[in-house]
């Protein structure tokens, strides 16, 4: 899938994920568009496969798991 408001596949937010393993919002502020001027469509199909990699966070915790 991709991502048009952020012009990055989910693929390139995923592997961004994996390394700085940041809570969900803090990802969606930092590295896409979703939640400023985008239309947050990709909102939950990220949230759905980045919590099928296990890679989803919720909190500062986030090299539990």
């Amino acid at each position: 899938m991709y991502c048009l408001c952020s012009d990055k596949s989910f693929s390139d937010i995923i592997n961004y994920q994996s390394q700085a393993r940041l809570p969900f919002k803090k990802l969606l502020d930092e590295f896409t568009d979703c939640t400023s001027t985008g239309c947050g469509s990709c909102i939950e199909p990220l949230q759905m496969e980045l919590e099928e990699q296990g890679l989803l966070f919720y909190d500062s915790n986030c090299n539990a798991g």
